[in-house]
């Protein structure tokens, strides 16, 4: 597959400029060369293949060959991810863009030990556009701001896809699958700590299901990327 780079615009023209960190890396670290066929990407979707006409110091001039828009894969898979320190949430945000979620929404739980900062979502989305690259999606997962608890329940009260991943269940992921309804589906992941019983009592009351995915007890960051790995096959998305 050919290299891919994201842009802000791709524009409508016969040809496309990337500069910034993008052009940075295509010419100062992979040192990419004129006549090389890349894709490039707005991150919604829309994508361009290209060839390489000039290498300049910032730079780089792309001729279109190929234009196309990639349709989001349905459903929705939304992870509400629980805060951990940074190496470990770095290492959850790359998981959960290669596994295809479409948005990720960081939660302050009871247990969290790392508290959110105002940077933290620019960091985030950059962790995502690197991985994005990587395993060649052109749709980039939605990064919103953090949200809490009451929040969760609030927002998806009621809801049938609401799924909150917990070691002492004792309903088994597949069991939850074979009851989704259409529309999104919804992973709620608690932090190392695990959830207190409030959490899990208030969000419970809001509709949300109580699963148990596996008998290993996985890490934070890990195991929305088998809880991802796992729906996507279960229900056909794979």
């Amino acid at each position: 597959m050919l290299i891919l780079f994201f842009v802000q615009e791709l524009g409508q023209g016969s040809r496309v400029e990337v500069s910034g960190d993008e052009a940075h890396h295509a010419i100062k670290v992979l040192r990419t060369e004129v006549g090389e066929e890349i894709m490039l990407s707005d991150g919604s979707g829309a994508y361009v293949r290209g060839k390489v006409t000039s290498v300049g110091k910032k730079e780089l001039q792309v001729e279109v060959l190929e234009r196309g828009v990639e349709k989001p894969r349905a459903p929705e898979i939304i992870v509400i991810q629980a805060l951990m320190k940074s190496d470990r949430a770095k290492e959850a945000i790359e998981l959960l863009t290669v596994a295809g979620a479409s948005t990720i929404i960081p939660w302050q739980s009871a247990r969290s030990i790392a508290k959110w900062q105002d940077d933290l979502g620019e960091k985030w989305l950059a962790t995502s556009i690197t991985a994005a690259k990587q395993s060649r999606r052109l749709i980039l997962p939605v990064i919103e701001p953090p949200i809490t608890t009451a929040h969760i329940a609030k927002r998806y009260a009621g809801s049938s896809n609401l799924i909150i991943l917990h070691e002492g269940a004792t309903t088994k992921l597949s069991e939850v699958a074979a009851s989704l309804v259409e529309g999104p589906i919804v992973f709620v992941i608690g932090p190392e700590g695990g959830l207190t019983g409030e959490e899990i009592g208030e969000l419970s009351s809001a509709g949300g299901k109580v699963t148990l995915l596996g008998s290993e007890v996985l890490r934070s960051a890990h195991a929305g990327f088998a809880a991802i790995s796992a729906i996507s096959a279960l229900i056909g998305r794979w």
